[in-house]
């Protein structure tokens, strides 16, 4: 059996860290007590097997809300056998309940302080994200008018481009029109000449018979010219006619 005797240095007093080392010393079966010193250490003076005491020693280095053990100073002596259990010592011998619990319960009340102020954090953190998603969408729905309205305008366009077409259409329509009445006026003058040949020709025909011999000379050179005004003719009007023709597309 050996004696720890330790003094604890850092925030150790009145932040329940005299109950901490209570617990410890009563899990590992040790006999002893814990106190506040006047110069804000805390004392302890524990009996029991070495190797409980050592790792009892390892776990006073408390950390946590309000206990921030800075310094352990140790030694091990004999054991006098001197203590029955373990306990927090006050002014006079006795020990404080009360203030071990409120300090617990400041303990946890500071935990919870913290975890609410942590969600604060989060909440306002995804706030914060939700307004950046609205202004988003407030963009993209920004975006969205505009190409609407851009293709309300393309729409435009192209009606416009249609009505412009129907009327171009509209327009060759009347030149094909006036194309096929230039063509049929043609084949009408085609056949008044024709028939006007045959006028001639029988006009010829009946002054042949009453004077053949002096009219025959007469009728060749005339015939020769009618035939090559005609040909003239015919092949002007036909030069006509395929432009009239290359005009329409026919």
């Amino acid at each position: 059996m050996l004696r720890l005797t330790a003094f604890i240095s850092g925030m150790v007093q009145k932040t329940g860290y005299r109950a901490n080392v209570v617990i410890l010393a009563n899990a590992f079966g040790l006999q002893g007590y814990v106190q506040n010193l006047p110069n804000g250490k805390v004392k302890v003076v524990a009996e029991g097997e070495q190797t409980d005491l050592e790792r009892f020693l390892s776990c006073l280095s408390i950390k946590d809300a309000l206990i921030d053990v800075q310094s352990i100073e140790n030694e091990y002596t004999a054991a006098t056998g001197d203590f029955i259990g373990f306990e927090k010592m006050v002014s006079g011998g006795e020990t404080d309940q009360r203030l071990d619990k409120a300090a617990d319960l400041l303990k946890d009340l500071i935990v919870v302080s913290k975890e609410i102020v942590v969600e604060l954090k989060g909440s306002r953190e995804d706030i914060k994200g939700v307004r950046d998603e609205v202004k988003g969408a407030r963009d993209d729905i920004k975006g969205v008018r505009d190409e609407v309205k851009g293709a309300r305008d393309d729409i435009k366009g192209v009606r416009d481009e249609v009505k412009g077409a129907r009327d171009d259409i509209k327009g060759v329509r009347d030149e094909v029109k006036g194309a096929r009445d230039d063509i049929k006026g043609v084949h009408e003058a085609v056949q008044n000449v024709c028939q006007a040949v045959n006028n001639i020709g029988e006009i010829l025909a009946e002054k042949i018979d009453d004077a053949r011999d002096e009219v025959i000379s007469e009728v060749k050179e005339l015939r020769c010219d009618l035939r090559d005004d005609l040909k003239e003719r015919l092949i002007r009007m036909e030069a006509d006619v395929s432009q009239i023709k290359a005009k329409c597309g026919l």
